[in-house]
C-alpha cells in the first residue's frame, strides 16, 4: 500500500508579508514614542513653571524681609549714626540703605528681639541678646546701645544666586536667579519723598527699594519647543534694562516688588 504524502503543508510567512508587519509595528512605535516625548516635553514644561514660581516667590519672601528690616530702631527719636564697619558698606548719617549699584545695596538695621537673626540665619551674640530687654520697645537703659546688624545683599552671576554678607561669612540666598535690579526711589529735596526711582545711586536719602528678578527654570534647559523666538519674560527684561539675553529654550518669569524703608518714609 502506498502511503500518500500529506495533502496539506505547513506554510510560513513570506518575506514580504513579515517586511509589511515589520513596516507597520514600526510606525506604530514611532508613534507611541512621539506620544512619550510630547507628554514627557509638557511635564518638565510643567515643573519648570513650578519651579520658577516657587523660586519667584521665596525670592520676594527673602528680599522683602530683609528690606522691611532696614531702618528699624528702637527709638525713633534717635538718629540713624554714620557708619562704616562693612567693607564697601559707607552709610551716611541717617541712612538705611545705601546703593552700591544696580545689583548691590546694604542695609542698617537695629535688632528688635533677642530671637533676631542674620540674612543668614546667625543668632545674636550673648551679649548682644543680654542689651535686649523687651521686644519692639525702647531702650531701657538710656546707656545701653541695643545691636545693630548691617547686611549686603548681592547678585552673583557667575553662580546665578542671590546672595548676603554679614559679618565677613557670604552665603547664598536663592539661586536660579538669572539676573536681578534694585531701583532706588528718592527726592533731593526731601528726604521723606520719593520723586523718581533710579538704578544708580541717588543724591538724596533712599526712601524706597523697587527690586525685580528675571527667574530662570531649573532642570533641562531644552524645555520650550524647538523656536528661534525668545521668551516674552526675556524681551520685557531686554527691553527694561537694555541687556541681550537670547536664550530661545529655558522658561523664564520676572517677579517684582517695591518696599517702603522703613522710618524713611511719613
Amino acid at each position: 500500500m502506498t502511503v500518500n504524502a500529506l495533502p496539506h503543508r505547513q506554510k510560513g510567512l513570506s518575506l514580504i508579508e513579515l517586511m509589511v508587519a515589520m513596516v507597520i509595528g514600526l510606525f506604530l512605535i514611532l508613534g507611541v514614542t512621539q506620544i512619550f516625548i510630547s507628554n514627557q516635553r509638557t511635564y518638565l514644561f510643567q515643573q519648570a513653571q513650578m519651579g520658577n514660581q516657587e523660586n519667584g516667590r521665596f525670592t520676594l519672601a527673602i528680599l522683602s524681609q530683609e528690606l522691611l528690616k532696614a531702618g528699624y530702631r528702637s527709638s525713633l527719636g534717635a538718629v540713624i549714626p554714620a557708619d562704616n564697619s562693612m567693607n564697601g558698606c559707607n552709610f551716611p548719617q541717617g541712612a538705611s540703605v545705601v546703593a552700591l549699584s544696580e545689583s548691590s545695596l546694604c542695609i542698617q538695621y537695629q535688632a528688635t528681639s533677642k530671637l533676631d537673626v542674620t540674612c543668614q540665619g546667625a543668632a545674636l551674640a550673648a551679649g548682644d541678646q543680654n542689651n535686649i530687654t523687651t521686644p519692639y520697645s525702647a531702650r531701657s537703659v538710656p546707656t545701653t546701645v541695643r545691636p545693630k546688624i548691617v547686611e549686603r545683599i548681592d547678585f552673583d552671576s557667575a553662580n546665578k544666586a542671590i546672595t548676603c554678607t554679614s559679618g565677613a561669612a557670604t552665603q547664598q540666598l536663592v539661586s536660579g536667579v538669572q539676573d536681578l535690579r534694585f531701583e532706588y526711589g528718592s527726592d533731593p529735596s526731601d528726604p521723606k519723598a520719593v520723586s523718581k526711582f533710579s538704578t544708580t545711586a541717588p543724591t538724596g536719602t533712599i526712601a524706597a527699594v523697587r527690586y525685580s528678578a528675571l527667574m530662570l527654570s531649573p532642570g533641562s534647559p531644552m524645555i520650550r519647543d524647538s523656536t528661534t523666538d525668545i521668551s516674552p519674560a526675556l524681551k520685557d527684561w531686554n527691553g527694561r534694562y537694555g541687556t541681550n539675553y537670547n536664550d530661545t529654550k529655558a522658561i523664564y518669569q520676572i517677579v517684582q516688588g517695591t518696599i517702603m524703608v522703613r522710618n524713611q518714609m511719613p
